[in-house]
């Protein structure tokens, strides 16, 4: 039985999503703090993939069947996607031409955040395999999903950023980072620890956290950027990645069902592969009739309702048509 408040979850994770792309592309900078939402909106979606990352009631664990599962899934829709965006978004952003998009989806730039999902999941089924096999599954489970951040958390503190971005090939580097989230998913729903999280005195307990965390990264010099990484303390973007996953997860067991924030969760891999493309074409439309941004953040509110229903028409119409080919 599908979990529809996971789904819930996961389309407020694109609706924060698709609203730092249409304050960029309608006002030109981001106006709510990237920290204050983007970052936890991405761990969230990592950690939820982790609660989805296998069935709590099954006892083996098929590597060559996830493999193709992550291959149908969302690697083969990467390409897909990114390949057929491609072309318009060469013939509308002047600054970037046909050979350089494609690079970009060759190199896994295209869609980042995908990209390194997409090689986190592979690495965490491998994982996964091989700690099977041993008599502590659990623990070295835990070990090889911590060791990699901690093993990035160490390089950006001794090598040059620049040399880090320029190597970061298919986002191995943020790959490496997702691997603590899958595994702190997948062990909440095996462990069942949902009936915790939803408890009032914890949200509020994960909620003071967050806000503590805001409130010192918007008033100082900090950074927790995930893409290009920018992140001033990789302990405190841990702390700040799994206390909002667990908020948004536990709020959302309290909130009612929500058709389009159930629709959009369910097939947020494509809302993902949209919310550049489409809040640019909205945004470039209003412009050209005069619906300018002039100050005021109402305008971006309506201009993201439109960008919003504009990429649930697009998602639904492709849903359609990959139903009708079945």
């Amino acid at each position: 039985m599908r979990d529809t408040k996971i789904d819930i979850a996961r389309g407020l994770c694109m609706v924060s999503i698709f609203l730092l792309h249409t304050e960029i592309y309608y006002t030109g900078e981001e106006i709510i703090p990237y920290a204050c939402h983007v970052d936890n909106s991405l761990l969230a979606f990592v950690f939820i993939s982790g609660y989805l990352f296998i069935k709590p009631s099954s006892n083996t664990f098929d590597l060559r069947h996830k493999l193709l599962s992550i291959l149908k899934g969302i690697t083969l829709p990467y390409f897909i996607f990114t390949t057929a965006i491609a072309f318009p978004k060469a013939l509308v952003r002047e600054d970037t031409s046909l050979v350089e998009t494609l690079t970009s989806v060759v190199t896994g730039h295209a869609s980042w955040f995908l990209a390194a999902l997409i090689l986190a999941e592979m690495l965490f089924a491998i994982i996964i395999h091989f700690s099977s096999k041993s008599k502590h599954p659990t623990f070295w489970l835990f070990i090889c999903s911590t060791l990699p951040y901690l093993l990035i958390a160490a390089i950006y503190h001794f090598v040059p950023n620049d040399f880090l971005h320029d190597t970061n090939i298919w986002c191995w580097q943020n790959a490496l980072m997702m691997l603590l989230f899958l595994f702190a998913g997948m062990m909440c729903r095996k462990k069942q620890l949902l009936s915790h999280l939803q408890q009032p005195k914890i949200l509020i307990i994960l909620a003071l956290v967050i806000v503590s965390i805001k409130w010192l990264v918007t008033s100082t010099d900090m950074t927790l950027t995930m893409e290009p990484i920018n992140i001033s303390s990789f302990s405190l973007l841990l702390v700040d990645g799994l206390a909002g996953a667990m908020l948004i997860v536990g709020v959302c067991r309290h909130l009612p069902d929500n058709a389009l924030l159930q629709f959009t969760g369910k097939h947020s891999l494509i809302y993902y592969f949209i919310c550049g493309a489409t809040p640019m074409a909205v945004c470039l439309a209003l412009n050209k009739i005069g619906f300018s941004y002039s100050g005021h953040y109402w305008q971006v509110i309506v201009t993201f309702i439109l960008v919003f229903l504009t990429a649930t028409v697009i998602t639904y119409g492709i849903t359609k048509a990959k139903s009708r080919k079945r």
